[in-house]
């Protein structure tokens, strides 16, 4: 039985390096990626956090790769949520390329366990945060693409809303 590896690309309206201090700056992070800012010195064997307004942490992983600002690879695991803590760490990888207007970003998650909560959580969590990179980079303006939308069918609850 395969695992489950979710796959993400989006064109960014900005050169890579700006791209890959959105993914490693907190004072990006904490702008776009659910109010949580990241930490790292981002050489590989060093940890990654992301910690919470209240400075716990929510994420925590190793840096595999960092290889700035084209590549970087770090482990993933749910700390901040009791019920997801116990699954095995899986791997995020950032692909920066350069292209003529800005970047190609494409984010792969894999070594997923199937049926996981992580793999549950990620499967949509991904869009909401690359979204959100992509129009604070492009705008200079913070969308919280997480926060929930208002059904346009009275007495039915939008699809972000679950």
């Amino acid at each position: 039985m395969s695992k489950p590896e979710f796959v993400y690309m989006t064109l960014i309206a900005a050169p890579p390096e700006q791209v890959w201090k959105g993914l490693t700056t907190a004072e990006f992070t904490r702008q776009y990626w659910h109010n949580t800012r990241v930490r790292s010195d981002f050489k590989p064997g060093c940890k990654i956090e992301f910690l919470n307004e209240d400075d716990n942490i929510v994420v925590l992983g190793e840096i595999l790769r960092a290889d700035h600002p084209n590549e970087l690879a770090y482990t993933w695991q749910f700390t901040g949520d009791s019920a997801a803590a116990d699954d095995p760490p899986s791997r995020v990888t950032f692909t920066l390329e350069e292209i003529k207007v800005g970047t190609r970003l494409t984010i792969v998650h894999d070594q997923l366990e199937e049926g996981s909560l992580t793999a549950t959580m990620i499967s949509g969590g991904w869009a909401h945060v690359i979204a959100g990179l992509k129009t604070l980079l492009e705008t200079g303006e913070a969308v919280d693409f997480t926060a929930p939308e208002e059904s346009d069918c009275p007495g039915r609850q939008s699809v972000a809303n679950g």
